[in-house]
């Protein structure tokens, strides 16, 4: 039986009305991850302890603008970062990952992500098109001006990487080298748990110089 000419057009309108709203929610779909970098920024998820607590308690111990962070707030919840339970918010298994003392907190990565070098360099993408040039020469060099967001990246990189190094480490054998080596390895925190699982092993940390002193940095504090 040959389908009707009216539900031949309720399928074609259906369609376009699903195709633009896709393009609706591709188009806004930074809203979302910003509201992530701002929410991070503040300390949200450190402030919200066990109990559901509103908007207007969180405002006022981060500094914040309650009927705004409210919105924030309300964005991140529909999208599962973060319960709203009877106007007050609650934790979930993402939110508490925001938290500054969660084993694999992923705060510092979200505002690394969010630094205004990287916001503006996405801002900038038509002409980065236009013109084939990166939006910053040196990223690293510009790190080595900004100090304090060099420390945000050096705690993001180190984030992202204890997320993974559980992974790693289950999914591949290390301990048939007797020499590991990681290109472009940072401040060394997958290596360095590499070497912990293969007792025999050594490793080579390859990095920009200025990484390197960090390394060493951090390992003089450490041992301080």
């Amino acid at each position: 039986m040959e389908p009707s000419s009216s539900s031949v057009r309720g399928s074609d309108t259906t369609a376009h009305t699903e195709s633009v709203m896709r393009l609706v929610e591709i188009s806004a779909g930074y809203w979302l991850p910003r509201a992530l970098h701002v929410v991070a920024d503040l300390a949200i998820a450190d402030a919200l302890g066990q109990e559901p607590r509103s908007a207007a308690d969180l405002a006022r111990d981060v500094g914040a603008n309650a009927d705004a962070l409210d919105r924030v707030l309300r964005l991140l919840a529909s999208h599962g970062v973060f319960d709203r339970r009877s106007g007050k918010y609650a934790h979930n298994e993402l939110s508490r990952a925001l938290r500054s003392d969660h084993p694999q907190s992923m705060r510092a990565f979200v505002r690394l992500v969010g630094l205004p070098v990287f916001w503006k360099s996405w801002g900038a993408l038509e002409q980065v098109v236009r013109s084939g040039k990166p939006a910053v020469g040196d990223i690293f060099a510009y790190f080595r001006e900004h100090p304090q967001e060099t420390e945000l990246f050096d705690a993001g990189m180190k984030s992202k990487a204890q997320s993974v190094i559980s992974p790693v480490l289950a999914a591949y054998d290390f301990s048939t080298f007797g020499t590991v080596g990681d290109i472009g390895g940072g401040l060394g925190h997958l290596l360095k748990a590499i070497l912990k699982s293969t007792a025999k092993s050594r490793g080579i940390l390859f990095d920009q110089p200025h990484v390197i002193e960090r390394v060493k940095l951090e390992e003089t504090i450490a041992g301080d």
